[in-house]
C-alpha cells in the first residue's frame, strides 16, 4: 500500500490539475443547463472524463482494481461508471443544485471514510491472504460507487441524485 500511495502521487497532480480546470468548467455547465437545459458535448466529455478517471485513479489507490488508471483511456478501464450521454435536465433543479447536492456530499463524505478503512483491511487481508476477500471488495465499490455518483450530480454531468442502492441494469436473455 506504501508503494501505491507512491505511485499515486503522479495520479494526484493530474487530478489536481484537472480539478482546477474543472471548476470553472462548472460554472459554464451552470450557465448552459440553465440557457438550453442540457449540457454541450465538448463540456459533458470533458467533465466525464474527469469523473471516470478519478473513479478509476481511487479505485486502483483504495485496492479495488489491479489495473493502472490512465487519464487519456478513461473508457477502457474495468473500473468505469456508466455516464448517461447529455441527459436533458430541469432548470430549476440545476438553479438550486448546490443545496440540493449537500446531503449526498455529507454520505459521500463518511462512505469515503469506510472506504479508506475498507482498504486499509484489505491491505492487511491481502498481505495475509495474498488476495482480498470478496467482502471487502463489494464495500469498496458501494462506497466508491456512491461517491462518483454525488460527483457527477454535483458536477452538472447527469441529473439522477446519487442512490444508496446500485442502479438497474437491464440483463440481456440468454
Amino acid at each position: 500500500m506504501l508503494l501505491r500511495a507512491l505511485l499515486f502521487v503522479p495520479h494526484y497532480i493530474v487530478i489536481s490539475i484537472w480539478t482546477l480546470l474543472a471548476a470553472p468548467a462548472v460554472a459554464v455547465a451552470w450557465l448552459a443547463l440553465l440557457i438550453e437545459g442540457r449540457l454541450p458535448t465538448w463540456l459533458h466529455r470533458f467533465l466525464a472524463a474527469y469523473v471516470r478517471y478519478v473513479g478509476q485513479a481511487s479505485a486502483w489507490l483504495f485496492l479495488l482494481s489491479g489495473r493502472y488508471p490512465d487519464p487519456l483511456h478513461t473508457r477502457e478501464h474495468p473500473f468505469a461508471i456508466q455516464i448517461p450521454e447529455r441527459p436533458r435536465q430541469r432548470r430549476l433543479i440545476t438553479l438550486f443544485r448546490l443545496p440540493l447536492a449537500i446531503p449526498a456530499l455529507i454520505l459521500a463524505s463518511v462512505f469515503r471514510v469506510v472506504l479508506s478503512l475498507a482498504a486499509v483491511a484489505a491491505w492487511f487481508t491481502g498481505l495475509a491472504l495474498g488476495r482480498t476477500t470478496p467482502g471487502l471488495q463489494e464495500l469498496g465499490t458501494f462506497c466508491l460507487r456512491y461517491e462518483l455518483e454525488a460527483s457527477a450530480y454535483l458536477l452538472l454531468i447527469t441529473a439522477r441524485y446519487p442512490g444508496v442502492a446500485p442502479p438497474v441494469v437491464p440483463q440481456t436473455p440468454q
